[in-house]
């Protein structure tokens, strides 16, 4: 039972970590780009959080879940999985960038001057703050198993 709580924590921290990054990123590099051709957060409001909040709670399941169950039960060592799981957010913000902002061979990254590098710092810092919630709540309920 306490592995099962463990995960429904970390679905839930990773939905709303996943959400703010989206809103972070939006708000450094989103708002940049003044064409109601793209339906960000100025178009959209709150729908905007809505939506990416709720593909949150769709991707965990998929790939986080597996990955973090994996992660916990190979590797011990908290410094490797906090290196990985900030690859993993590094990865995670380059495609988001190019998925929010590169669509039309790169009409608004060009046009509007965006930065990868913003997606890169906010996405790798989520991985690092997850890996940390990660390991500090397996850790909790690893010594209530004990």
């Amino acid at each position: 039972m306490g592995h099962f709580k463990h995960y429904l924590i970390m679905w839930g921290f990773f939905t709303i970590l996943f959400t703010f990054a989206i809103l972070g990123l939006e708000i450094f590099e989103g708002n940049k780009i003044t064409t109601t051709e793209y339906y960000g957060l100025r178009n959209m409001g709150i729908i905007f959080i809505l939506f990416h909040f709720i593909i949150g709670l769709i991707i965990y399941p998929i790939s986080f879940f597996p990955l973090s169950f994996l992660i916990n039960k190979f590797l011990n060592i908290l410094i490797v999985r906090l290196v990985i799981y900030s690859l993993i957010g590094v990865f995670s913000g380059i495609w988001t960038f190019n998925r929010l902002y590169g669509f039309a061979d790169g009409y608004f990254i060009n046009g509007y001057e965006l930065n990868m590098s913003s997606a890169i710092i906010i996405f790798g810092v989520s991985g690092l703050v997850y890996a940390l919630v990660d390991d500090v709540s397996a850790n909790k309920y690893r010594k209530k198993m004990a």
